[in-house]
């Protein structure tokens, strides 16, 4: 009879991170830190923030526990600058409550809606009232690929992926490699905040040629996310190779989450970063086309490749998105029974050609449903597999009904919109020295 050692103990160190802003969350530290980017430290870290038990916001300082070896890396990243503020980063003077700690563990375990380290909770899914709907249970096992017939499989780009997004925190390798599996062989990590843009540039550089980057700071985030030095910072960000795109940015006039004017500014002087380094500009635009042609107009001659992201509009601003030699992201809104029929039309009557189509999973948001008596096999098989509510493995669903709308053979507008894609992106080849 063989048994199981059990696994050594990793010997692990406590840090004091002060000076924080009180809008910042766990997972955010969990992204600056990079400690959700490998299983190990996924496993060995954890971050305890400070929080006011009545507004639930940050009291501006945490703890993160992390092995010994990482310790001496995160604090050279004393001072380092954080929502307009510098961080401080020192040795903890207090220890954790490890008795406490174990009983709310022992309390929480196997209980529904227990606590969870990164807060990898399910929200509600945008596109649709009421979340997005799954065609049965989440998976049991997340370490599961879909299997499909060779001819099934399409060579395939994901123009825009949210894959910092905390619901993929813990699964992010399962995540890319059923992505993989389904013959996704390269993904644009969409920024929505300086911190996620950060993040998507490890991310790229730690999975070359497959992974690259769009940074930017979405119009939901700029009142919080914007200020003197932000746009320096990207700059850093969209001079490297791993970066192909300037966004998400853009205009919300919807939700107004933050003031129009601070929307505008911010996204005028992410347009001018994109011209500048004639990178792809990735636009968020909802109740806002007359204010995203009015600033984008300024920029007519010089404008690189822009995407009007996660396209959910009329066919009237299509037609003058087109017009103006924009491309239009699709994503699996387009399958959705009600909402995406006006998108079908218009590619069925060519007022969205093919050749101005990049495709974007937008995952975990926007799930591709297509309706139960219309889905395919292959189709079902990717949405049964997806752990969160969408994944990139979803995206050869959005080509199929693609396909549908124009009478073709999938792998031919396959193959179309992966030529787009690389058009747009102009992803560069790293070069790898791993030995």
């Amino acid at each position: 009879m063989t048994t199981t050692e059990p696994e050594p103990e990793i010997p692990t160190k406590r840090i004091y991170v002060g000076n924080l802003g009180s809008n910042v969350t766990s997972d955010d530290l969990v992204q600056l830190f990079g400690l959700g980017t490998t299983t190990f430290l996924q496993r060995t870290c954890s971050v305890e923030l400070a929080c006011c038990e009545k507004t639930g916001k940050s009291k501006n300082f945490a703890f993160v526990n992390v092995p010994e070896h990482v310790h001496s890396e995160l604090m050279k990243l004393n001072g380092i600058e954080f929502y307009g503020r510098q961080v401080v980063i020192e040795e903890a003077k207090t220890k954790p409550d490890n008795d406490k700690e174990n009983k709310e563990n022992k309390d929480n375990k196997g209980k529904k809606g227990g606590r969870n380290r990164y807060n990898n909770g399910r929200g509600r899914g945008r596109g649709g009232s009421g979340g997005n709907r799954r065609y049965g249970p989440r998976p049991k096992n997340k370490f599961n690929l879909p299997t499909l017939e060779p001819d099934q499989v399409f060579h395939l780009v994901d123009c825009g992926v949210n894959l910092t997004n905390p619901k993929f925190h813990q699964n992010t390798d399962y995540v890319i490699a059923r992505a993989l599996a389904a013959g996704v062989q390269k993904m644009v990590i969409t920024g929505l905040k300086l911190v996620g843009s950060k993040s998507a540039v490890i991310m790229s550089k730690t999975r070359p040629n497959i992974l690259y980057a769009a940074v930017g700071i979405h119009p939901h985030f700029v009142k919080d996310d914007w200020n003197d030095k932000t746009l320096d910072q990207l700059e850093e960000l969209v001079k490297l190779p791993e970066v192909v795109a300037v966004g998400e940015c853009g205009l919300d006039f919807n939700r107004l989450y933050s003031p129009k004017e601070l929307q505008e500014s911010s996204f005028k002087k992410q347009v001018q970063l994109a011209v500048r380094y004639q990178k792809a500009l990735l636009v968020h635009e909802r109740d806002s086309h007359e204010g995203i042609m009015e600033v984008l107009k300024e920029f007519e001659i010089t404008l690189p490749p822009v995407v009007i992201h996660c396209f959910t509009g009329t066919a009237e601003q299509i037609k003058v998105y087109i017009e103006k030699g924009f491309y239009i992201g699709v994503t699996g809104f387009l399958c959705k029974e009600k909402h995406g029929e006006g998108l079908r039309n218009a590619i069925k009557d060519g007022t969205l050609p093919l050749n101005r189509i990049v495709v974007q999973t937008n995952a975990p948001y926007m799930t591709p449903n297509t309706p139960r008596e219309e889905i395919d096999p292959v189709s079902k098989t990717l949405l049964e597999h997806c752990f969160a509510e969408n994944e990139p493995c979803t995206l050869s669903i959005i080509v199929r009904c693609i396909a549908k709308c124009l009478s073709q053979e999938p792998r031919h507008v396959a193959d179309a919109l992966t030529e787009t894609a690389m058009n747009v992106f102009r992803f560069h080849k790293a070069e790898t020295n791993f030995e």
